[in-house]
């Protein structure tokens, strides 16, 4: 479904946020609607819920200027597991590079590095983020990164 002009950007760029949101959601109340014996199933249904979220958004894909916050929030998609994945570092470094002032890029960008190991580019990436908006998620994760240094 590709949008037309900027108000049917908008409503594609909105809808591919609600989408994620209720990703994020499901993962983190899942035990509202499972019982603790599915607890190690949790990851799996994740994996399966990340899944489906991204053949959702794949149906949006034609807002042209909200180009960078697509690509972010199909990379934050990729990013709700604890796994690296090497698609959402990708789509994540295209964001910023389209939107240098996306700072919820630049944090997700730093958490896929942060999980791939590469802790002086997660360190770069919340740094960066910092320089462009002072936001508690950026010191969160920019605190614990120092810890591990």
């Amino acid at each position: 479904m590709a949008a037309e002009g900027e108000g049917g950007s908008r409503q594609a760029v909105q809808t591919l946020q609600e989408f994620v949101d209720g990703l994020y959601y499901f993962r983190d109340h899942y035990f509202e609607s499972h019982s603790v014996e599915d607890a190690g199933r949790k990851q799996q249904d994740v994996l399966e819920e990340m899944e489906k979220t991204l053949q959702q958004m794949g149906e949006i894909d034609g807002c042209s200027q909200g180009r960078a916050w697509a690509l972010m929030l199909k990379g934050k998609a990729l990013n709700v597991t604890p796994d690296y994945k090497p698609q959402a570092e990708e789509l994540l470094a295209k964001a910023v590079k389209l939107d240098p002032e996306l700072v919820e890029a630049w944090n997700q960008l730093g958490e896929v590095y942060w999980k791939k190991g590469d802790i002086t580019a997660a360190h770069t990436c919340f740094s960066g983020a910092l320089g462009h908006r002072k936001n508690k998620v950026s010191l969160q994760n920019l605190s614990m990164i120092l810890w591990q240094l």
